[in-house]
């Protein structure tokens, strides 16, 4: 099984801590129709300064230069530590239907680790972000091309993917990290096999959607078999004008 070495600046106390995500309820109902969770390369993550290092020449002991193969090797889902924010909601949910599901740091990992087959512990890894100032970010860059050749090792290229600029440290974000051992899927993006029924605990609903709609996929995903706790997100009610 894995150890905390595959847990990235993340404590023993800290594994069973709750984590979000807002996804579109569309997305939702293809989890459960599909019993698959999606991984996506870095490239298509929002922020596209987070690809420093995978756009970063790294020199050859005899002065060439080259492009690391983890840009096309690697795959992460981001969650947060947030239980609830406005800024989350408009972010993520532009379109008013979405649905933020939770789990923990630990469940969310074993739905990965226990889904591949060949070398896990060198490939799967969870962890939390950390947040840098962009000039800081630029040093650790050239860091990585004056001594690509020493960086090596699945757990360092894991823990590259764990940076992030400062002004993003609101977040504070989780990731879940799959990098292919044998550097051989050609898409963009890595599903595996994961059960929502066991593996969100909770969900809640969009607070400026419809509440008849709300009703409506409540009414539905209940009749798929979750006993999860399934809410209406009550952000904006609790505001009151004086």
């Amino acid at each position: 099984m894995s150890n905390m070495k595959n847990y990235i600046n993340i404590d023993v106390a800290d594994i069973d801590k709750k984590i979000y995500r807002v996804m579109t309820v569309e997305r939702l109902l293809e989890m459960f129709e599909t019993s698959q969770n999606v991984l996506v390369q870095p490239s298509l993550w929002d922020d596209p300064f987070e690809n420093f290092l995978f756009n970063t020449p790294v020199l050859r002991k005899n002065g060439d230069e080259y492009i690391s193969i983890l840009r096309d090797r690697a795959y992460g889902q981001c969650w947060s530590l947030n239980i609830e924010s406005d800024a989350m909601w408009r972010i993520y949910s532009p379109g008013k239907n979405g649905v933020k599901i939770q789990t923990t740091v630990r469940d969310l990992f074993n739905s990965l680790y226990r889904s591949v087959s060949e070398y896990p512990k060198i490939s799967c890894f969870i962890g939390k972000v950390d947040y840098h100032s962009k000039s800081k970010l630029t040093s650790l860059a050239k860091e990585v091309r004056d001594n690509g050749g020493h960086i090596g090792g699945s757990f360092n290229q894991a823990k590259s993917l764990l940076m992030k600029r400062v002004a993003f440290k609101h977040e504070k974000e989780v990731r879940l990290i799959y990098l292919d051992p044998k550097n051989s899927t050609e898409r963009n993006i890595y599903p595996y096999h994961f059960n929502p029924l066991l593996n969100v605990k909770s969900m809640t609903f969009d607070p400026r959607m419809n509440e008849s709609l709300y009703r409506v996929y409540k009414k539905h995903i209940e009749s798929l078999g979750f006993s999860g706790k399934i809410i209406q997100s009550g952000l904006y009610k609790e505001l009151k004008l004086i």
